[in-house]
């Protein structure tokens, strides 16, 4: 589903973003006159939810404490400049401290360095009542680990103010919960352009990141890299894309294991606005996907997957989402405006070229598939008769399956009987299903189901 971008490294990663876009409005040139704006701007951030403590200005340094206030402006805050924060989230944050230290800088790159720390764990963390014992033990380590600035980040403006990059201190941390937990992160860094006081580009990367809890489970990210842009005038238009060059999470249970490996992924996300009207399109890449349980292993090779979905009225979905949830009529409303605008989803292409199973390895699968949305459908009408939403839209499917694989599949016991009464087609070596649902009627390589 459409959703906007989050241009974030975790909580640390929205402050970075919220002093980026109001630290590098303008063009300032000198010391003394981005001291001003940055009076200005910290201002201005003390109405968007947030309050300035303890500031302290030197010749070419400052220090304050920014603290979540306001959850509600904070949220519409971000919301404003294209990140996403819940209100939730923002109320389990309310009193949470951010340490800010500013330098005034003069060489090759920086005009403008900030480091940001918490200082605190929120208190409806730290507060929280019914705390046994070992969660206690747990707050006071990670006091322990914010009092030696274990947590930071670290953000570089040019002199232009028209980039930054910036990285996320390494950590090793080990805690002592019900198991011990190691938590490793390296080289997580970022960079980014600025055009029209937004962050219209930015890469991050992390090399690792490394969880292990006990001897139970085990979590590995290798070599993540992300690009984000904006590509229009609205919040909406972006183009984004991703790698990570391997996912691994193993878990073992008594003598029960299981592992789950993929290698080399890629994907691209991209969003565009015309006269209100959404279109997203997404595509995903996977050179091989491997699952072994216990000693019984299963890979899928070369996947393939995207996915497109257009005609999404933005005026409606963002009404929808400041919508009350018990304010069913509205929603009700809302939901037929939407569906008014025929909305349409697309799978181009669903493949996976080899499977490897029970010790053979045999060509896979491809599936392509539409869904369209009547504009006539009528909601009410639909609630009241489900079979109703047989005539609302039109699909159309097609299956293509790999002999080896078609005979795996047939018999398994659930599907023996299915593939007996539906018959594919044969071409060019290959079984053939295509389903079509049109005008209430479901038909199978032509065929009327029933």
């Amino acid at each position: 589903m459409l959703s906007r971008k989050k241009f974030g490294l975790g909580i640390f990663g929205l402050v970075a973003i919220a002093l980026i876009y109001y630290f590098t409005a303008g063009s300032a040139q000198v010391t003394e006159e981005m001291k001003m704006r940055v009076n200005t701007e910290l201002n201005m951030i003390e109405q968007n939810g947030f309050a300035v403590q303890e500031r302290e200005v030197k010749a070419k340094k400052e220090h304050f404490i920014l603290t979540f206030d306001d959850p509600e402006k904070i949220v519409a805050f971000f919301k404003q400049q294209g990140s996403e924060i819940t209100l939730e989230d923002a109320q389990a944050l309310t009193g949470i401290k951010i340490g800010v230290d500013l330098k005034y800088l003069n060489d090759t790159y920086s005009a403008l360095s900030v480091d940001m720390y918490p200082l605190n764990l929120p208190p409806s963390v730290s507060n929280a009542p019914d705390l046994e014992n070992a969660d206690k033990a747990l707050i006071r380590q990670m006091n322990e680990m914010l009092a030696r600035k274990a947590l930071l980040v670290h953000v570089d403006f040019n002199k232009l103010l028209s980039s930054f990059k910036g990285y996320v201190k390494d950590i090793h941390e080990k805690f002592k919960v019900k198991t011990n937990v190691q938590i490793d992160l390296e080289g997580a860094t970022f960079e980014g352009e600025i055009r029209n006081d937004r962050i219209s580009a930015l890469t991050q990367a992390v090399k690792i990141m490394h969880v292990v809890s006990g001897d139970e489970l085990e979590i590995n990210l290798n070599n993540l890299e992300g690009h984000s842009a904006l590509t229009g005038k609205s919040l909406y238009d972006s183009k984004s894309a991703y790698t990570v060059a391997l996912i691994n999470i193993s878990t073992k249970k008594e003598k029960n294991s299981f592992s789950l490996d993929v290698k080399n992924m890629s994907g691209e996300d991209v969003t565009s606005v015309t006269n209100g009207l959404a279109s997203n399109k997404m595509t995903v890449k996977v050179d091989e996907i491997k699952m072994k349980e216990d000693t019984e292993i299963t890979k899928l090779e070369d996947t393939t997957f995207a996915f497109n979905i257009g005609n999404l009225d933005m005026n409606v979905l963002e009404q929808l989402e400041k919508l009350d949830v018990n304010n069913e009529t509205e929603r009700n409303r809302l939901m037929q405006a939407l569906i008014s605008k025929g909305v349409s989803m697309e799978i181009p292409g669903f493949a996976v070229k080899k499977i490897y199973y029970q010790g053979k390895t045999f060509d896979g699968f491809s599936l392509s598939s539409t869904f369209q949305v009547n504009k006539s459908a009528d909601l009410a009408m639909i609630q009241a008769n489900p079979f109703a939403a047989l005539n609302a839209v039109n699909t159309k499917t097609r299956i293509v399956l790999s002999e080896a694989l078609f005979t795996l599949i047939a018999q398994q016991p659930k599907a023996m009987m299915l593939a007996m009464i539906i018959q594919p087609e044969v071409v060019n070596g290959k079984k053939v299903y295509e389903l079509e649902l049109k005008d209430g009627t479901l038909t199978v390589n032509g065929k009327p189901l029933m």
